[in-house]
């Protein structure tokens, strides 16, 4: 009799025991699983803006032969307007047109001062690199355009 006592008491705290640590755990994994997203979103843009920036300094440097030191200004101008970016992203204040006319007044300066790094031997090519790039950002938005 005893010996059953004595096993059922033990059963119970063993199952206590392992009741509150389940009651301690579940909740901090919980935790732990629970998702994230602004942290993860803002590193895979982060990440995607990154790699896009290389890929254009890999193209301007291939196209336009850019000196080690031309580089290293691009690099510092796209780094800098990715930051002015991530900022009028996050502002909450603007207008959706507002944050567009911004946007592109940014991406307008950022052009103009990597071009004033150019000689004036590259300056012509970069024009028309950036026509270019007008041109098919034109024919993307005729294709995407609802038809009338």
């Amino acid at each position: 009799m005893m010996k059953k006592h004595l096993y059922k008491a033990c059963t119970q705290i063993a199952l206590a025991t392992f009741l509150c640590g389940a009651v301690t755990v579940i909740p901090a994994k919980a935790q732990d699983a629970a998702p994230q997203p602004a942290p993860q979103a803002e590193a895979q843009q982060g990440g995607r803006a990154e790699h896009m920036q290389a890929r254009q300094l890999e193209m301007l440097t291939k196209k336009l032969n850019l000196t080690a030191d031309q580089q290293s200004q691009v690099k510092s101008i796209q780094q800098d307007t990715s930051q002015q970016m991530m900022a009028l992203r996050n502002d909450s204040t603007l207008s959706q047109d507002q944050r567009r006319t911004k946007m592109m007044d940014l991406r307008k300066s950022s052009q103009d001062r990597i071009r004033g790094v150019l000689t004036d031997e590259q300056k012509p090519k970069f024009d028309a690199m950036q026509a270019q790039r007008r041109g098919r950002m034109r024919n993307r938005q005729q294709e995407q355009a609802p038809p009338q």
